[in-house]
C-alpha cells in the first residue's frame, strides 16, 4: 500500500520504498502517524532514519537496520562523511540478515576498476517446477540504488526458478562511490557481468532508470533473452521535467535539449534547486553519477539516455510496466516506448491508472511490490500467455 506520509511526493516515494517491509516492527505504527507527518526536509529524513537505523542495529535487527541506513544516506551529498558510514553500515547489516540464503557478493573486473555484484542461486524445487523459465535473471540498478536494494526486490518473487544477479554498473551504488562515472553504452558493463559469471543467455530486468538501461543493453547484447522494464523509462531527462505543470514542459524540454547559454542555465537551475528539494536532490545526484559539476553539462550528458535511437533494434520478448501516477516518467511516453519496441518478438504492456489501481500506478509499482513481482515472475516462467500490445 502506498502511503502519503508527508504530502511531498519525492519524500513519500522514498519513505514507502524503505519503510514498507518493516512496518510490522514494534513502534513503527506510532512513527508513521506522528513523526513522519512532521517531516519537511531531506535533512530531517536523514536524522530520523539515522536514529532509527542505529536503534535497530543495536537491537540486532539487521533486516530493519540496513534499510534505514540506506534511507539515512539517501539525501546526503557524497562529500558528507556520514554517507559513507551509513552505506558501509547498510552493507554490513544486509550481509548479516541474509546469511541464511544462497547469496554471495562478487567483484567484477571492469576497465580500471570493478563492479559490485550479488548472486542469488535459484530455488532448486522452483527450477524443477518451471523448466521453461530462463536460467538466469540479471537485475539492473537505476538512478539512486545499491545492489543490495536491487537484489532485495527479488524477495517479492513468489517463486525463484532462476539464478538472480544484481549489479552496480558505472555511475551506480558502490561503483560510483569508488569513482566510476555513468556511461551510456550499457551493454559494456552488462557483457562484463555476463562474462564474469559465464552466462550465455539470461533475462534482464531494469529497475527505475534501469528500465531504460535494460533496453539499451538488450539492443546491443544478444545474450539477453527477455526484457522487463520495471517500469518504463523512455528518456532520463523526463525525470527533471515531469514534475512541472504540463504547459511548462515544452519550454523546459527546449531548454534541456539545448542548454545554452550555459552560464544562464547553470544560474537558473541552481536558483531553482534552492527552492525545490526534489530538483535539488536530482541535480546533486546527477552530478554525483556523471562526475560533472555544472548543471548545463549534466543536461547535455543526460541527453544520451533515450530510447529514440534504439527504435527497431530490440527484438527480444518485452514486458513493460507503467503507471499514470509515476512522478519520474510521463505516462504519455508509453506510446514512444511502444514505437521503440515495435520489432520485439512480443510486447506485453501492463498499464495502471491511479483512479482504479493507486498502488500499482506509482513509480515502480512501489505500493504493491508483491503483485508486481508476481506478474513479472509469471511472465518469465511462462505461466501466462505473452501477448502483443
Amino acid at each position: 500500500m502506498f502511503t502519503e506520509y508527508t504530502g511531498n511526493r519525492q519524500f513519500d516515494l522514498q519513505l514507502n520504498r524503505y519503510l514498507g517491509p518493516i512496518l510490522d516492527r514494534p513502534g513503527m505504527d506510532r512513527l508513521t502517524t506522528s513523526t513522519l507527518a512532521r517531516i519537511r526536509s531531506a535533512s530531517q529524513i536523514a536524522q530520523f532514519a539515522g536514529r532509527m537505523a542505529a536503534r535497530f542495529d543495536a537491537e540486532g535487527d539487521a533486516a530493519a537496520a540496513w534499510r534505514l541506513y540506506f534511507l539515512a544516506a539517501f539525501y546526503l551529498p557524497e562529500h558528507d562523511q556520514r554517507k559513507r558510514h551509513f552505506i558501509d553500515a547498510a552493507s554490513r547489516n544486509f550481509d548479516a540478515s541474509h546469511t541464511h540464503l544462497a547469496m554471495r557478493r562478487h567483484t567484477v573486473p571492469y576497465k580500471d576498476g570493478s563492479l559490485t555484484a550479488i548472486h542469488w542461486q535459484a530455488d532448486p524445487d522452483d527450477r524443477a517446477r518451471f523448466p521453461d523459465a530462463p536460467s538466469t535473471l540479471v537485475m539492473m540498478n537505476g538512478f539512486d540504488g545499491y545492489a543490495e536494494e536491487i537484489i532485495d526486490f527479488a524477495t517479492h518473487f513468489p517463486t525463484r526458478p532462476f539464478d538472480i544477479i544484481a549489479f552496480d554498473g558505472p555511475g551506480q551504488g558502490h561503483t560510483v562511490l569508488a569513482g566510476m562515472p555513468l556511461e551510456p553504452q550499457w551493454e559494456r558493463p552488462t557483457n562484463a557481468v555476463m562474462d564474469y559469471f559465464g552466462i550465455e543467455s539470461a533475462a534482464a530486468l531494469g529497475v527505475s532508470f534501469g528500465g531504460y538501461l535494460v533496453t539499451r543493453a538488450a539492443a546491443y547484447c544478444p545474450r539477453i533473452s527477455h526484457v522487463i522494464a520495471f517500469d518504463m523509462m523512455y528518456r532520463l531527462l523526463d525525470g527533471l521535467t515531469v514534475p512541472l505543470p504540463r504547459p511548462l514542459r515544452a519550454i523546459a524540454d527546449a531548454v534541456v535539449a539545448n542548454p545554452r547559454p550555459a552560464w544562464l542555465i547553470d544560474a537558473a537551475l541552481r536558483t531553482a534547486s534552492r527552492l525545490n528539494a526534489d530538483l535539488s536532490w536530482k541535480l546533486r545526484q546527477a552530478s554525483h553519477l556523471t562526475g560533472l559539476s555544472r548543471p548545463s553539462e549534466v543536461l547535455r550528458a543526460f541527453g544520451d539516455y533515450t530510447m529514440e535511437p534504439l527504435e527497431g533494434l530490440i527484438t527480444q520478448p518485452c514486458l513493460v510496466l507503467a503507471g499514470d501516477a509515476d512522478q519520474y516518467v510521463p505516462f504519455e511516453r508509453l506510446g514512444d516506448v511502444r514505437r521503440a519496441l515495435e520489432n520485439s518478438a512480443s510486447l506485453d504492456v501492463r498499464a495502471f491508472r491511479h483512479a482504479q489501481d493507486p498502488d500499482m500506478a506509482q513509480h515502480c509499482q512501489i505500493g504493491d511490490l508483491d503483485r508486481a513481482f508476481a506478474m513479472m515472475g509469471d511472465w518469465l516462467s511462462g505461466r501466462q500467455p505473452r501477448s502483443g500490445a
